[in-house]
């Protein structure tokens, strides 16, 4: 069978499903799904007891917010008992295409028996029916209020991350007069900022680039979908791991495959180390970046950097995952790319509704840069001046990005259809999307759900190459590198070598699924 034949309901290999009662697509649907769907209704009674006496419309969004939890109480009916899938009754743009899909592909399907990825894909599209049937209720979020509360429990490391991009070093002066001189000249930059400043391909930059690389993986372990009643200690706990060392100095890089240290400019690497290392003998502390290294089960890092130092003020598409702290490490990556000259234009592609309970939409995305730099009442409550600067500093650097078209945000229905992304080159309806998108020097995929899409969400064996199992995407001469920045949260691996699985599974016998474990997987 050609990649051209391969269909929703034909992938590959055989599809991940929750037809077998020990896989992670079963615990899904079966646990996971329905408590998800509970809290929509929680909220949405939440909110329509909060309206005010004095809104014209309250009796009418009353009524419509007993239609939508009548019409949530019904899917989780629909999907408990492994009932069949139904059309979509709405009108929006997709309802087309999707209903064309679900009639060739799972007419006489159901919840349990249908591909796990359609399946869950289906069940956020229906809960996007719930609200675009009403008119008051049209673009409400449910999911909202879950971004929020995690996000703001994010503050001890996006206080940190933020220091360390804006605010300056103020290191002491050197031993003689030559150095305190250097020193003067940098020490009014921030951490970030003195890594790049020897130019692309020098080893600061490529020290930065290894570090971040690796806070803009570990940001995905908090993913709200998997959270099913997120224990805000445990989101702080896993976002420790990204927390850059204590020192000024960067994380050592981790060896990839491909990956090899540039001498390049090494006499004038110097100047960063003094800026940037322990002063007065101090002993450098291991950071969680290091401690976590080991579970990158594939780390194409070096690949990517031989990729990445070769752009210059080129374009890089990111394909967010999850608001809140994970799409605030993804700006972190996106600045860095922008400061080194990689990059001068980013966009980031973004859901148009609700999706998977914590992907970013255009309003998270706007919504995360106020709460940086604009609001009367501050989001985060940092106790020092310096920190509450370098958090407004960083807001307005970004809103600045985005004024300028620097960034740009957008969204396009195929993000939030039923298809693989081997589909993306051939899609009728994405064909706008794929032509804007070959302009790019750098496609980047953020999270577990898209690398589900990006590998057809099969069985593959784990050590496939992941360029084999990505399909077009791999082959195609058309398509820009690309990578995957994904923590394994779905019983779907490939790209490792011989052994590792083995290895891995006599460690922990959950590692496919636990968010413990992660890959960043480079196409070129």
């Amino acid at each position: 069978m050609t990649t051209t034949q391969y269909d929703p309901s034909h992938p590959p290999r055989t599809a991940l499903s929750g037809s077998n009662p020990k896989s992670f697509g079963y615990a899904t649907l079966q646990s996971r799904l329905p408590v998800i769907v509970s809290k929509i209704v929680d909220d949405v009674y939440r909110s329509y007891n909060g309206l005010q006496d004095s809104d014209p419309n309250k009796k009418e969004k009353e009524v419509e917010a007993k239609g939508i939890i009548e019409a949530i109480g019904g899917l989780r009916y629909e999907l408990q008992r492994d009932k069949p899938f139904r059309p979509l009754k709405d009108s929006l743009p997709d309802v087309a295409e999707w209903n064309q899909a679900l009639a060739d592909h799972f007419a006489t399907s159901s919840w349990f028996k249908a591909s796990w990825l359609f399946a869950e894909c289906y069940l956020y599209r229906r809960i996007r029916e719930a609200f675009a049937l009403t008119q008051y209720w049209h673009d409400y979020d449910p999911f909202f209020r879950q971004k929020q509360t995690v996000f703001k429990s994010s503050q001890t490391a996006v206080v940190a991350i933020a220091v360390r991009l804006m605010s300056p070093t103020n290191n002491t002066a050197g031993d003689n007069e030559e150095e305190s001189k250097k020193t003067e000249e940098i020490k009014s930059l921030s951490s970030l900022d003195i890594l790049v400043s020897q130019g692309p391909e020098s080893e600061g930059t490529r020290e930065a680039f290894f570090e971040l690389s690796q806070v803009c993986l570990w940001g995905n372990a908090t993913d709200l979908s998997l959270l099913d009643n997120p224990d805000l200690a445990k989101v702080e706990e896993l976002q420790r791991r990204v927390m850059m060392s204590n020192t000024s100095s960067p994380a050592p890089s981790t060896p990839a495959s491909g990956s090899a240290a540039s001498s390049k400019n090494s006499s004038r690497v110097s100047l960063d180390k003094q800026a940037l290392e322990p002063q007065h003998g101090e002993q450098q502390e291991i950071s969680e970046l290091e401690k976590h290294a080991e579970k990158i089960l594939q780390n194409d890092t070096g690949l990517l950097w031989e990729k990445v130092k070769t752009m210059r003020n080129g374009r890089v598409d990111i394909i967010l995952d999850n608001a809140g702290f994970e799409l605030y490490v993804d700006l972190v990556f996106a600045d860095y790319l922008i400061r080194a000259g990689f990059a001068s234009k980013v966009i980031f592609h973004a859901k148009n509704i609700p999706w998977f309970v914590s992907d970013v939409m255009p309003f998270d995305f706007q919504w995360t840069l106020d709460q940086l730099h604009k609001p009367t009442t501050p989001f985060f409550n940092p106790n020092e001046l310096s920190e509450q600067q370098a958090l407004k500093d960083l807001g307005q650097r970004w809103q600045s990005y985005v004024d300028q078209g620097v960034w740009e945000v957008t969204t396009h229905d195929f993000w939030t259809s039923c298809y693989a992304f081997y589909h993306l080159p051939t899609l009728p309806s994405a064909q706008d999307l794929f032509q804007d998108m070959k302009q790019s020097d750098l496609w980047i995929f953020k999270g577990d759900l898209n690398y589900r899409k990006l590998v057809y969400d099969c069985q593959w064996p784990t050590t496939t190459p992941f360029t084999d199992a990505i399909g077009p995407l791999g082959s195609r001469e058309d398509v820009p590198s690309l990578v995957s920045f994904r923590t394994c949260k779905a019983d779907v691996v490939v790209g490792l070598k011989e052994g590792v699985e083995e290895k891995v599974q006599k460690e922990e016998k959950n590692w496919m699924v636990n968010g413990e474990y992660a890959v960043i997987s480079f196409s070129p």
